[in-house]
């Protein structure tokens, strides 16, 4: 961690039937009255945070909230501990800025108070571990809002603004082509692991010392018998092994670095938000500027047409300076 009040690790997680706790352990300094050194929470509570954070800064690029966890999974330690280096490298994330850690709403998070049923929206989860495709479906309501304005603003460099918005996408589309990239290469990798296993089968069953030895009527043909079945055994629980290794590091790789990718690829959804909400802002500011410009031409029309003093151009004057 940086600068931040507070250092938070999730050395555990333990998942039941239908909901998944992490233990959450901080270091914190004294102006944190209410926060407690170890808390647990189900991943629903943390969505309600991510609710809250995202809700109070807007302009401010929230770290993407992991995907809920299926129930279907519950019973596969792999699977819980994939979700709780999710949710660490999330929190690691948010209390490397004072301006999320110190919020009274994570604070809360943090502290006694924090009720079971302070919950999140269901299903606001934006990453998708081992379903790439539905990752890559473009979404329009992530996109971003495209304007040009038709009022000269003092500052607003449309130009750069554009190639901002081009280069997060294309970032964008690297990540998300990286991770299902990688999630191609270990679905091959997990091929590859059963054929080894069903090649030491094979193996086993084609060499078996009967079809190469004879039917050992002799004491020594017996004995090299054993010997090379003894031996082709052995051969077979190390294609065993290797089937399993090329699995379990396919695993890893998710774990570590293809939810990494995912990570990063969601986490331009937030820039966009920001992005988005300077656009608004500039839509903002050209309409109000359309309609100063009006009452401004209507003023300069009437003291033309009337003159400064009279009370009609007075009143209109009035109304422009408003």
């Amino acid at each position: 961690m940086t600068d931040s009040s507070l250092t938070l690790t999730v050395p555990e997680a333990a998942a039941s039937t239908d909901i998944i706790q992490f233990k959450l352990v901080l270091e914190y300094i004294t102006r944190h009255q209410l926060v407690q050194p170890t808390v647990f929470r189900s991943f629903q509570q943390i969505s309600w945070l991510h609710e809250k954070l995202t809700q109070a800064f807007p302009e401010l690029v929230v770290p993407p909230l992991p995907e809920p966890p299926s129930l279907q999974r519950m019973d596969d330690q792999d699977y819980v501990e994939r979700k709780r280096l999710q949710v660490l490298r999330f929190f690691e994330k948010l209390t490397s800025r004072s301006v999320f850690a110190d919020y009274d709403d994570f604070i809360h998070f943090l502290s006694n108070d924090m009720t079971p049923t302070e919950v999140g929206q269901a299903n606001r989860g934006v990453l998708s571990f081992l379903r790439f495709n539905r990752v890559m479906r473009s979404n329009t309501d992530r996109g971003f809002k495209s304007y040009k304005a038709t009022e000269p603003v003092e500052g607003n460099d449309q130009d750069t603004f554009h190639r901002h918005q081009i280069y997060i996408l294309m970032l964008e589309s690297y990540f998300g082509t990286i991770a299902e990239s990688l999630g191609q290469l270990i679905q091959t990798r997990e091929g590859l692991a059963d054929v080894l296993v069903t090649m030491g089968d094979v193996v086993i069953e084609t060499t078996q010392s009967k079809y190469r030895l004879g039917d050992g009527d002799s004491e020594a043909q017996r004995k090299v018998q054993r010997g090379l079945d003894h031996k082709m055994q052995l051969f077979g629980l190390l294609m065993d092994e290797l089937g399993f290794i090329f699995t379990r590091q396919g695993i890893e790789e998710n774990m570590k670095f293809g939810d990494v990718m995912i990570e990063y690829k969601n986490s331009m959804d937030g820039l966009k938000t920001a992005f988005n909400v300077r656009t608004q802002k500039l839509m903002d500011y050209v309409e109000s500027a359309k309609h100063r410009n009006k009452k401004r031409d209507k003023a300069d029309k009437l003291k033309l047409r009337l003159g400064l003093n009279t009370p009609e151009v007075q009143a209109t004057i009035a109304e422009e300076e408003e």
